[in-house]
């Protein structure tokens, strides 16, 4: 079972000592990452001007026969690079995987650039954070598109049922400066909500389905196998997260540091491809993904048979990367226009 799980599948509780955002909270945490990124961009830099005086390759890079290291979050859409892996995709191209489980994008970037991972899965949000603070992060390819395998869970007797009853109330969210939080704010706009209305409250994936049991907060987003799982368990779906003003939002993708990608094309180059065949033999592979996902995330196959298929999508087009650095804008997650082409990579 998935740490922070019961053995039937739904979360566990979580601490006692967590606490409900106030009005002012997002503010307070924006500064605060914010702070915490400055210091890692000086250090990157720092350690990038280290490299380039030496004869290495840099953190990250080793050596011709060293395997590409690979994060990813256990989730349903990660599939991608397991049966990648599992099903010959990086054989057939000639290289050298170690696959690495992260605790999620905003978690990945900072052991991304400490040279613990060369490619790791990351949401748009947190890596376009990083790149407006001066991290050389850039993405290799896309991975998933919003679907409705993304949906906002209330408790079965909650007397929300539209999206427009969510004003004023509380959604947990896994960071409270990802892909979550701005496809809600984006869904509900999109309905005459005002999106300053809403309390986001961080959880762990995981605890946010006994959470919703004891009423702590008003709804919680989850993304499968969680969905599954809440649904399993009780929970009802108020509305797919990406659906109406937030449809096709790009989630996630794949992204490495400025450095390995100059140092190492052929690898970028080969992963792209390999990840592009994976995911088309996935696709609306219901029976593949029963049998795979289990394997890396201990969902039984009884909950990946009822999951919303994942919407894959490898080609990463800058426009779709740009629509998310707008909105992050219009939403006070980062304070001025970003440009995003200055991180895709050119798609091979």
């Amino acid at each position: 079972m998935l740490p922070g799980t019961t053995t039937d599948g739904r979360a566990a509780s979580p601490a006692p000592s967590r606490r409900r955002r106030r009005k002012g909270d997002t503010i307070l945490f924006h500064r605060l990452s914010r702070r915490g990124l400055g210091a890692l961009a000086l250090t990157a830099a720092t350690a990038l001007a280290v490299s380039a005086c030496g004869s290495g390759g840099g953190a990250g890079t080793g050596g011709a026969d060293d395997p590409v290291r690979i994060g990813y979050f256990p989730l349903v859409h990660t599939a991608s690079v397991v049966h990648a892996d599992q099903g010959g995709a990086f054989e057939a191209e000639g290289m050298q995987v170690e696959l690495m489980q992260t605790a999620g994008g905003a978690q990945a970037i900072p052991s991304l650039m400490a040279g613990e991972y060369d490619i790791t899965y990351g949401n748009y949000t947190s890596a376009i954070l990083a790149a407006q603070q001066g991290l050389p992060v850039r993405f290799v390819a896309g991975n998933d598109i919003g679907n409705t395998d993304h949906g906002i869970m209330v408790a079965q007797d909650s007397p929300m049922r539209e999206p427009t009853d969510l004003a004023g109330g509380s959604v947990a969210v896994n960071n409270l400066e990802n892909i979550g939080t701005v496809g809600v704010q984006t869904h509900l706009e999109g309905v005459g909500v005002d999106p300053a209305s809403i309390r986001f409250v961080e959880l762990p994936l995981p605890e946010m389905q006994a959470a919703l049991d004891r009423g702590d907060v008003d709804a919680i987003w989850q993304v499968e196998p969680f969905r599954a799982s809440a649904l399993a368990g009780g929970a009802r779906e108020l509305f797919p997260l990406f659906s109406g003003a937030s449809a096709d939002m790009p989630v996630a993708g794949w992204l490495t540091t400025e450095q390995y990608a100059q140092e190492n094309p052929e690898a970028i180059a080969s992963f792209s491809r390999a990840l592009t065949a994976s995911a088309g033999e996935l696709q609306d592979d219901r029976e593949r993904l029963v049998e795979l996902v289990p394997s890396y995330t201990q969902v039984p196959a009884e909950v990946v048979e009822q999951i919303e298929m994942p919407r894959f999508e490898i080609e990463l087009e800058t426009a779709q990367v740009q629509r998310i650095a707008d909105l992050m804008h219009r939403f006070e997650i980062i304070d001025a226009p970003f440009d995003a082409a200055s991180m895709v990579l050119p798609q091979s």
